[in-house]
């Protein structure tokens, strides 16, 4: 598991790469990784809490 947060153009270029878009099909930017990382990080965490839990 890694600690560092990748930065956030390096993120756009891959979703882009990938194929993955936001909602309604609208490019994943910078601005959008952005304003959304801290969403990101709390859900990301509570996922982890869930997958942990039922496991247990």
């Amino acid at each position: 598991m890694r600690n560092e947060q990748p930065a956030a153009d390096a993120v756009a270029q891959d979703c882009a790469a990938r194929g993955i878009t936001a909602q309604y099909n609208k490019p994943v930017t910078t601005d959008y990784i952005t304003e959304n990382a801290a969403d990101f990080e709390r859900r990301r965490r509570a996922l982890i809490r869930h997958r942990a839990d039922a496991q247990q």
